[in-house]
């Protein structure tokens, strides 16, 4: 990795992103009465959450790389041109990128069109590549809850039961994510666009469930965690609770799942390419729209104005058919 890459990676772990937190590895401090060996879903859930943040740090290098080299030569050629304004505009917008800060500035509304279109679809990206760190931090989250599911009801046998009740709080915390990064607020434009594009708004700060189940269900909310439009894993309570409509998993059949070909092949998603796809994630069942459905993912190719980038798609898998097509944690469906 060469000297320039390091440090845009670098700066992406220190800095976040819009919507996202400064670190990955949030963890709420345990009841101290829990042993080191009982411990063990928190060091598993530690591990997970540093590890989905260095990967999206991994690609927040390769997309500010890429972004910042067609940036580099759309200000070559307005130098050329003599249009101090765009210049001007242009090298703001590097800056910024270089120094990994990712919110929209209203100065690039001074660069020329097709520069505009590259930071709105520099925006999609960086949207898509955050909803899927987030979506795999959730997914650890769940897993370190239903880890500590088994000590709380021996401690409800043994009537240790300010300890049990101490730990179920304790999990209800941890299936929440942490609170988000505030936004920074955009510089002024001193001639404001007509119709600039929104930033994505933050993740809302989940409010605690009251839901008197074991393990907690998170809250609807408008986006993000919780947001019933976005796949998220399933709670112990409701696998018991939707035990009758759950079907079987998906048979996978050499390198992927039959039923997400078929639906590749009828054209029921035409960006992603069958012979494209470079990766297959594993069957899980989550929640989707209040309902439980078998999910499974692709990494696939993609292109932008400034490049080529992986992206993960997630397809819900009702029986034998897709029945819808999403981007990985953002919930935006993939045409």
């Amino acid at each position: 990795m060469s000297s320039y890459r390091i440090a845009i990676f670098s700066s992406c772990l220190i800095m976040g992103l819009p919507g996202g937190v400064a670190s990955g590895a949030a963890v709420p401090e345990p009841p101290d009465f829990l042993t080191a060996e009982q411990r063990a879903p928190l060091v598993a859930l530690a591990g997970e959450l540093e590890a989905n943040l260095a990967q999206h740090g991994e690609y927040m290098a390769t997309l500010n790389e890429k972004y910042l080299a067609a940036l580099d030569n759309a200000r070559t050629r307005m130098v050329k041109l003599g249009a101090a304004r765009a210049v001007a505009a242009l090298n703001s917008e590097i800056e910024r990128i270089g120094a990994g800060d990712t919110v929209r500035s209203s100065e690039i509304d001074s660069a020329p069109d097709y520069v505009r279109k590259m930071r709105d679809q520099y925006d999609q990206f960086v949207v898509r590549v955050d909803g899927v760190r987030r979506s795999r931090d959730q997914a650890a989250r769940f897993a370190a809850v239903d880890g500590f599911g088994s000590l709380q009801t021996e401690l409800t046998q043994a009537e240790e039961l300010e300890k049990a009740m101490a730990l179920r709080e304790y999990r209800k915390v941890l299936a929440r994510p942490p609170r988000p990064k505030p936004r920074p607020a955009p510089d002024p434009d001193p001639e404001p666009d007509p119709d600039p594009l929104p930033d994505p708004d933050p993740l809302p700060d989940p409010a605690p469930s009251p839901d008197p189940d074991p393990v907690p269900t998170p809250d609807p909310s408008p986006s993000g965690y919780g947001s019933v439009d976005v796949p998220r894993p399933i709670t112990a309570a409701e696998r018991q609770k939707f035990a009758g409509a759950i079907g079987p998993k998906p048979a996978r059949a050499g390198r992927g799942y039959p039923v997400m070909l078929d639906s590749i092949q009828k054209g029921e998603v035409t960006e992603i390419k069958v012979n494209k796809i470079k990766k297959w994630g594993e069957a899980q069942l989550q929640m989707w729209k209040r309902k439980p459905y078998w999910t499974a993912t692709v990494t696939y190719p993609t292109t932008s104005l400034f490049g080529t980038f992986d992206t993960e798609g997630i397809a819900i898998i009702d029986g034998d058919r897709v029945v819808e097509w999403l981007y990985t944690g953002s919930g935006e469906e993939i045409p």
